[in-house]
């Protein structure tokens, strides 16, 4: 008797508790845990890059957040094929209605980062003491409404984040706990159904709209609002990438699933519906990782500083003829546009444009206006031969505020950075004023005016740095043991000099020489 050979039934996605360990099962293992390697091999990269500036502004933390958890969803899809039955109903009902808006909700606060820091370099340039300003909440409908109003892009992703995972669990908790599509001992609607059909229930609708709000809502409003970002780091393109790349996989998803169509079918049994987001969550991931490591490897800092006559034994002689005597004495100090003698006449003379491109084009407008808040300051008390003890005393509180409001970590909205032994020379200096970033009560309901001045405490909200030079004193000039009380007996206008030469080095460094290259225009003479 001729035995026959088995019959060799062809694996499929079917609820079978059998895992599908053929050809197309192991390749998608081998892909899952091949792009986890390379993954992982970008993201080292990236952590290698963390101190560079264009990886630093994007904050890691979030990214790596973001990516990883896009990571974990799209390593359970290519999954599903090889666990076959193993991979439940219910499990991957829990993933879409909590897992994968969680994702795409960090997602999309990673790509309102770049949002975040166009407006706070906006409020820089404008007045760069708004942004240590703040209100006091009030918890009326009024006062919570403002404060959502005066959360910045990032912060509202979050906060809508908090809010969706609590829109989200609920509904689905009671739809999972109710229906029997995912489980036969209990529930008090539904019927219970196969391996495909458990996945095209009404239970699943909150979970599409979640993903919906997030993809075509929140990712167009954030495209919206950087249409005139053009920013050197490539932050504003890599945010559209991200954000279009995303947009296609949740309508594929549910097209997938609820069709009814013969060929559709046939292809979920060895593509699941889900694995249209793979094409979607690699582009993202990619995005987030690539552009910045191809910044942070393009931008090679100068290793030690270049002296005035370094630059200027490297620069042209050749100077403009005029009849003029400014003219020629600005073609002597612009012989090289990209020289520190260049650099340090536009910050005597007229560093607004570089300012403003440094704001709208590489998100580091707080270095120039650092610069010119310290050029300010020296100008404004260095020329006094005599200082009286309240202008001591204005002297030290206008330095408090440029400290407060531009070297601060934990007061700045934009902090600028400096080395560490410089900004513990500022910190002890400063260490007896109060720094208050609210609104000062007025002192009477009718009273509209806040009160100016405060001793030891310097407010964001009084402009102490327009005032002139006060000339009255209540002190006479023999009282300066009285003031050493007060103010510092080492404080001098002098104070920001190392951390206005080291801030000057880094913006001759990296801002200077993208500015003349890019805006192509230097200040006239």
């Amino acid at each position: 008797m001729v035995k026959m050979a088995p019959v060799l039934n062809p694996r499929a996605l079917d609820g079978d508790t059998r895992p599908n360990m053929d050809a197309l099962g192991i390749g998608y293992l081998v892909v899952a845990i091949a792009y986890t390697f390379i993954l992982s091999g970008e993201l080292y990269l990236l952590y290698r890059q963390r101190a560079t500036f264009c990886v630093r502004i994007r904050n890691i933390k979030v990214v790596f957040a973001a990516i990883s958890m896009l990571h974990i969803y799209l390593i359970l899809v290519l999954l599903v094929y090889p666990w076959n039955g193993l991979f439940p109903c219910s499990a991957e009902f829990w993933i879409m209605s909590v897992f994968l808006p969680s994702g795409m909700a960090f997602f999309q606060a990673c790509n309102a980062r770049v949002l975040t820091a166009y407006e706070s370099q906006r409020r820089l340039a404008r007045n760069f003491l708004e942004g240590a300003r703040k209100k006091r909440v009030s918890y009326t409908p009024r006062g919570l409404y403002e404060a959502w109003i005066d959360l910045d892009a990032a912060s509202k992703v979050y906060v809508g984040t908090l809010g969706g995972l609590v829109a989200s669990f609920l509904p689905a908790l009671m739809l999972f706990f109710g229906s029997r599509r995912f489980h036969e001992a209990y529930g008090f609607f539904g019927v219970t159904v196969g391996y495909m059909e458990c996945r095209r229930g009404v239970e699943w609708l909150p979970s599409i709209f979640i993903q919906l709000f997030w993809t075509m809502v929140v990712g167009p409003w954030i495209l919206w609002k950087i249409r005139h970002v053009k920013d050197v780091h490539s932050w504003a393109w890599q945010t559209r990438l991200a954000i279009i790349a995303g947009l296609p996989g949740t309508p594929l998803w549910i097209a997938f699933t609820y069709s009814g169509i013969d060929k559709i079918s046939h292809m979920n049994k060895y593509f699941a519906p889900a694995g249209w987001f793979i094409p979607s969550l690699v582009v993202c991931q990619q995005v987030l990782i690539i552009i910045p490591l191809r910044d942070a490897f393009k931008s090679h800092p100068q290793e030690r500083p270049t002296s005035s006559s370094e630059t200027e034994s490297l620069t042209s002689h050749h100077s403009l003829t005029s009849e003029k005597a400014s003219a020629v004495v600005y073609s002597k100090e612009l012989k090289s546009k990209t020289s520190m003698q260049a650099l340090e006449f536009s910050i005597q003379h007229s560093i607004e444009p570089l300012i403003a491109w440094a704001a709208a084009r590489e998100f580091t407008a707080e270095n120039c206006i650092f610069l010119r808040e310290v050029r300010n300051f020296k100008k404004k008390w260095s020329t006094l031969k005599v200082v009286t003890t309240a202008q001591r005393r204005q002297m030290y509180n206008e330095a408090s505020l440029i400290y407060f409001t531009l070297v601060n970590p934990f007061t700045a909205e934009t902090p600028i950075n400096i080395e560490y032994k410089i900004f513990k020379t500022l910190q002890n200096m400063f260490a007896i004023v109060e720094f208050d970033p609210y609104m000062p009560r007025s002192n009477t309901p009718n009273d509209v005016k806040a009160p100016v001045t405060r001793d030891n405490v310097v407010c964001p909200w009084e402009d102490t740095l327009g005032r002139p030079a006060s000339i009255d004193s209540n002190n006479s000039m023999s009282s300066t043991a009285s003031t050493r009380t007060i103010v510092p007996s080492d404080f001098t206008e002098e104070i920001f000099d190392a951390a206005f030469e080291s801030i000057k080095y880094l913006v001759f460094t990296n801002t200077w020489p993208r500015y003349v290259e890019l805006a192509g225009r230097l200040p006239l003479p």
